[in-house]
């Protein structure tokens, strides 16, 4: 369990850097909006968690770990790169919105697929990728204004998901 809230937590905490760096903006994010970028990692999780947790059975475990150790390398590095890109949201509207939830969602898609090939439950994961992004962009986006340096900070979610690379392999 410790593995599916680390692995929840790295991959939302995208949202949380997304919500602050709009923050820093002074843009606050509405809550329709807000429920809409949630619910695209949601739609986009269950499923690739399904194709997952089938792919699971034909699978073997060491297959299972390089698999899961390539998955979260890239998104280390992804997750890296795209600091920069987050940064620049200046106005969250509908395609803004849409944006933000296909590039959370690619990442708890990733993610998904990683946890169901370790036979996490299909059915209630992908609803705490949504939840834990709803809660930690709002977070951030309330949190963060312009007088709050978050230099170093942000470079947790690429620091974490090289950890779960590495933890993959043991």
């Amino acid at each position: 369990m410790f593995e599916v809230i680390l692995s929840i937590f790295c991959v939302s905490i995208d949202g949380f850097f997304t919500g602050s760096a709009i923050g820093l903006k002074n843009t606050k994010i509405s809550l329709k909006k807000l429920i809409i970028i949630s619910l695209i990692p949601i739609i986009m999780a269950y499923p690739i968690m399904f194709f997952g947790y089938k792919m699971s059975n034909i699978i073997t475990n060491d297959i299972i770990r390089i698999i899961g150790f390539t998955l979260f390398f890239i998104m280390a590095i992804n997750s890296y790169f795209e600091i920069e890109k987050n940064e620049e949201i200046k106005d969250i509207n509908l395609l803004n919105s849409l944006s933000i939830g296909l590039s959370i969602g690619l990442d708890s898609s990733v993610c998904a697929f990683t946890l169901a090939l370790e036979k996490y439950n299909p059915f209630i994961t992908p609803i705490y990728f949504g939840i834990s992004h709803f809660i930690l962009i709002w977070l951030g986006n309330v949190l963060f204004d312009k007088r709050i340096n978050n230099k170093y900070i942000k470079y947790l979610s690429p620091i974490t998901f090289l950890i779960l690379a590495i933890l993959r392999l043991f």
